[in-house]
């Protein structure tokens, strides 16, 4: 917790999402992670004093899209974790948001306080909370403070659309994020006691109008943009810094 902080990993579900940043650092594929079965791409290079290693899912090259949610996201988590033993692992993407708790299209948050499942329902004793997850959120505070950044709870979910069910679970825990991956990595990293946060940019509000898709599809790459910018504003931070630096 003391130690400076030398090697950070940073996952992405899409490249359209990765690849601005991928192009801002120069990072170079890296071929040596991952055996030839698995579909994920790594990019590797040094920046602010960091080694840093990006990894994306990859396509599902029988439909052409790429691999999103929470399975490619568990196993890409453990591969990378096993490969580069990051001091720090970043869930990199984007996310739907809430206008009535500030967010706007673009806006960025740092994870806070856990990470949830929204989808997740076994309402058996014991297994519901399991399900759920409530795997903690590194504390981040201080940073998002220097940083200006919002924070607030994470929750992830296999689908896209908006349900009723699952938008229920989100205000239960009153999460600023809904994605698709964090909570998946957040298990593998709870696991492997590596420090982990997550940092999402807003492309659709689940409390406005128009359906998530619909919005998902028309603001993707501003989110992405706008994920970029906040992505190596926060790089460049962690650079010299130690995990306890970050907290408040």
């Amino acid at each position: 917790m003391h130690t400076p902080i030398r090697r950070i990993s940073l996952s992405f579900a899409m490249m359209e999402e990765a690849r601005p940043v991928i192009d801002a650092l120069a990072l170079v594929p890296n071929a040596e992670l991952h055996d030839r079965d698995l579909p994920f791409q790594t990019y590797s290079g040094d920046a602010f004093g960091l080694q840093i290693s990006i990894t994306v899912s990859g396509h599902d090259h029988r439909f052409q899209v790429d691999n999103i949610g929470p399975v490619a996201a568990t196993l890409m988590a453990y591969t990378t974790i096993e490969h580069f033993s990051p001091d720090l692992l970043i869930s990199a993407g984007t996310a739907g948001g809430f206008g009535e708790r500030g967010a706007a299209i673009g806006t960025v948050y740092l994870s806070d306080d856990r990470f949830v499942f929204h989808d997740r329902v076994v309402p058996l004793p014991g297994f519901d909370e399991s399900a759920i997850g409530h795997y903690p959120a590194l504390n981040v505070r201080k940073m998002a403070t220097d940083l200006s950044l919002p924070v607030g709870i994470v929750s992830s979910g296999s689908s896209l659309q908006k349900q009723p069910r699952d938008v229920a679970v989100i205000e239960q825990f009153g999460a600023v994020a809904k994605e698709m991956e964090a909570a998946a990595v957040a298990w593998v990293c709870m696991l492997k006691g590596t420090p982990f946060v997550a940092v999402k940019s807003i492309t659709n509000l689940l409390d406005g109008p128009g359906t998530s898709e619909a919005q998902f599809v028309e603001n993707l790459a501003t989110a992405s943009r706008c994920l970029q910018g906040e992505l190596l504003r926060v790089l460049e931070y962690l650079g010299g810094k130690c995990i306890a630096e970050l907290s408040e």
